[in-house]
């Protein structure tokens, strides 16, 4: 008989967890960036504002 390696379940891998922590990461940054943008916008001036 042969000997044959143990396959193991996806979440028992390394960088699979490496990927899906990077993809978390991004998101939270993402939503982060769009929370700072809302938070923060200037409102329009009133000269640019009368110019249209």
């Amino acid at each position: 008989m042969t000997e044959q390696e143990e396959i193991q379940p996806w979440y028992r891998h390394f960088y699979v967890w490496l990927v899906i922590a990077l993809l978390g990461f991004a998101v939270s940054a993402s939503l982060y960036t769009v929370y700072l943008a809302h938070k923060t916008a200037e409102p329009v001036l009133p000269e640019y504002q009368d110019r249209q």
